[in-house]
């Protein structure tokens, strides 16, 4: 059975995964998230990620938003060796080092810091905004009083991997909109498997079901195959 690490932004609360976790689990997997939300650095953040991945026993991660940056770390240090970006950072397949954050957005949250630490995530932008990637205004209103204020030396941080970190790794892209569009570029030039669901950045939030299928279809089929054929074998109304 598949021990599956859902991988939260350093930037969002890791309530914000739960539906997808909860449902995983619904779909026979093994599953946990980690959301390393009080870390100042890229470095922290990488360890943290990579000790939930050990301490889990993961074999697979899913990888939201700017956890993405941190997938060859993950794989380097782990088990894990199949991945799901799902409206992620893809960290350049060629190595080297980058910003964790890219330059024009990292630009703009330094602008809105106040004492060294930046607007929670949900402030980043106008509330009627924010507000549409949520399901309900209920949700939006749990996940902004829980969301971090993080460190702005976060920003700063640069990570590195080797050329090839993804050679072992077997990886797929899942897209909820635009957002990332050059990275599910990147995912589809590498010859992963990309699939778009119109769903908006949070799109595990408003509708964790189908991005849990996404996932099951193009990392996981045999464990999907396995789910549709325990599912029609169950008598209605058991």
């Amino acid at each position: 059975m598949a021990r599956v690490l859902v991988m939260g932004s350093v930037f969002l609360p890791g309530i914000v995964m739960d539906p997808l976790v909860c449902v995983l689990r619904e779909r026979g997997m093994t599953a946990e998230r980690v959301a390393p939300t009080q870390v100042t650095t890229a470095a922290r953040a990488a360890q943290a990620y990579v000790a939930a991945a050990r301490r889990f026993g993961a074999t697979t991660a899913i990888a939201h938003s700017n956890a993405g940056n941190f997938v060859p770390a993950v794989g380097a240090g782990s088990s894990v060796r199949r991945v799901a970006f799902i409206d992620a950072m893809v960290p350049p397949l060629t190595g080297g080092t980058w910003s964790v954050v890219p330059g024009q957005m990292r630009e703009s949250l330094v602008q809105r810091a106040a004492h060294g630490v930046l607007p929670p995530w949900t402030q980043w932008w106008q509330e009627e905004d924010v507000v549409a990637l949520f399901p309900n205004h209920e949700t939006y209103a749990r996940v902004d009083a829980s969301t971090p204020s993080v460190d702005t030396s976060y920003l700063s941080s640069r990570i590195s991997a080797p050329a090839g970190w993804s050679a072992d790794l077997d990886c797929s892209y899942v897209a909820f909109g635009q957002t990332y569009a050059d990275a599910a570029d990147l995912a589809a030039s590498a010859g992963w498997p990309v699939q778009m669901l119109d769903l908006g950045h949070l799109g595990m939030l408003q509708n964790p079901e189908m991005v849990a299928d996404a996932v099951l279809t193009s990392l996981l089929p045999k464990a999907r195959q396995r789910h549709s054929a325990q599912r029609e074998a169950t008598p209605s109304g058991a």
